[in-house]
């Protein structure tokens, strides 16, 4: 992916922001990516992990697209296999230069 505009980041490390507000439990290491089955999208990932049952925690990925200029997408993430899932996850590539962070609500430039 080439370079992406500083506005289309900022929005949605703006939606990580919210999102982690919304979180039950605890989401982190949120992360700008794309992959060659979502052509032209914008994938941001984030860990949750669900400490409701502090015996038996849950973690696992989740995914949100947006357009590449920022602006939400109503694309879904799922497949129906394993085969196609592993595919997908292998197609994952970060945005390299990621130039924000979300620490606890705040966002750092």
């Amino acid at each position: 992916m080439k370079n992406l505009q500083k506005d289309s980041i900022k929005k949605l490390m703006d939606q990580a922001v919210l999102i982690n507000q919304g979180c039950k439990e605890s989401c982190f290491d949120f992360q700008i990516m794309t992959s060659t089955f979502h052509k032209d999208t914008l994938i941001l990932r984030w860990v949750e992990v669900d400490i409701s049952d502090v015996e038996r925690p849950v973690q696992c990925y989740r995914y949100r697209c947006f357009n590449i200029d920022g602006s939400a997408q109503n694309c879904s993430i799922y497949y129906a296999n394993q085969v196609e899932a592993n595919a997908f996850f292998k197609s994952l590539i970060a945005y390299p230069t990621q130039e924000f962070t979300n620490y606890k609500n705040k966002r750092y430039v």
